[in-house]
């Protein structure tokens, strides 16, 4: 598998490039920090089999930017990830083509959750229709917030004043909201419908 890294920040490039190569060792990882020099990658000989990309980099005007890409190369999966945390651009993403999006904020465990998600084809990208809204709670968009966040029960109860049984059942409530099994899928579905 070969996997492009397209991002403009060389420090978050390259942890990126790094936490790639650690979950699958043979993938051959290569970066682009300008939409030229990802043009000239998706053109050379080598296939892409999955390009990460951010929004803003030189040469970029963001989901346009990525929607051309997608138009020019439909082969390639794309996946978006970017410092900005507009609760639109999940589904900004996934109109412009991609498979999905992850915020550069997330908790490191949900990163490398769905990194590993794409590269073993375990990803499942949010239909565009959702069949229904998802409703949570004020009290229940906390207890995510501190999911989305790495904290235990314990420190979520702590934090928001609560029993550790009271935030067991918040977080069984909004698994079963957002129709997810765990914890990290959880908040990366939540980042998708722009809950987080």
């Amino acid at each position: 598998m070969r996997i492009l890294v397209a991002d403009d920040h060389p420090l978050y490039r390259d942890a990126v490039c790094r936490l790639l190569s650690e979950l699958d060792p043979d993938a051959v990882v290569a970066s682009a920090e300008s939409l030229e020099a990802v043009r000239s990658e998706l053109a050379a000989d080598s296939p892409v089999d999955l390009l990460l990309i951010d929004l803003r980099m030189p040469g970029s005007e963001g989901f346009p930017s990525i929607a051309a890409l997608h138009r020019d190369h439909p082969g390639v999966p794309i996946f978006v990830v970017s410092g900005s945390d507009s609760p639109l651009d999940p589904m900004r993403a996934r109109r412009a083509g991609t498979l999905g999006f992850v915020s550069k904020s997330a908790s490191p465990e949900t990163m490398r959750a769905t990194l590993a998600a794409l590269l073993d084809g375990s990803w499942e990208p949010l239909a565009l229709e959702a069949k229904a809204p998802v409703h949570l709670t004020p009290r229940q968009l906390d207890v995510l917030q501190g999911m989305a966040a790495g904290q235990p029960n314990k420190r979520i109860a702590l934090n928001l004043g609560l029993t550790e049984g009271t935030v067991k059942l918040h977080v069984a409530a909004v698994l079963e909201a957002l129709g997810v099994a765990n914890r990290t899928q959880a908040v990366v579905r939540a980042q998708e419908l722009g809950l987080l």
